[in-house]
């Protein structure tokens, strides 16, 4: 286990976990609208991208609410002396109740037991401008722009920082 909240763990995914992952990405349909021109993701998928991200040096991590043991989160991040932060994503019914920042400031104590410095992380700028604010709020300057390719979509974003 990585850390554990009052409520919440982090742990890394593992295979039986897959439906429950799905569920994740599959409640954020205007992410995956945006991100990958598709409704749904299939457990095909999610294996595929949990391996791309294990040889790129990622975690893929599952957030539990300890209390019903149910996957209500994803966050992906490669530690280091700038941890990158890849993508942080609750299931579309935990949003707006506070556990986005909650999960994130554990995050970031997590980050800074490990010795890091900043985290970094890369912000899509076309589909939803409370994402950006999010991450000002949670501290995050905007560093550059840039063009991400995920899943063979050109994507504007901009990388952010902040240091911890």
């Amino acid at each position: 286990m990585f850390f554990e909240l009052k409520d919440f763990c982090i742990d890394l995914v593992e295979s039986k976990d897959l439906d429950e992952i799905a569920e994740v990405y599959n409640s954020n349909k205007q992410f995956l609208k945006s991100h990958m021109n598709r409704e749904r993701v299939t457990n095909e998928w999610i294996l595929q991208e949990l391996e791309l991200m294990k040889k790129s040096g990622f975690y893929s991590c599952k957030i539990i609410e300890i209390k019903s043991g149910e996957i209500i989160g994803i966050i992906d991040f490669k530690a280091g002396e700038e941890v990158y932060l890849s993508l942080l994503m609750l299931k579309d019914n935990f949003k707006g109740k506070g556990f986005g920042n909650l999960i994130f400031q554990y995050f970031e104590e997590y980050a800074k037991s490990q010795k890091s410095k900043c985290i970094r992380i890369d912000v899509v700028t076309d589909y939803d401008n409370s994402v950006l604010d999010f991450w000002i709020n949670n501290g995050f300057a905007k560093v550059e722009d840039i063009e991400l390719n995920w899943t063979e979509k050109i994507l504007p974003a901009v990388v952010m920082r902040k240091y911890i």
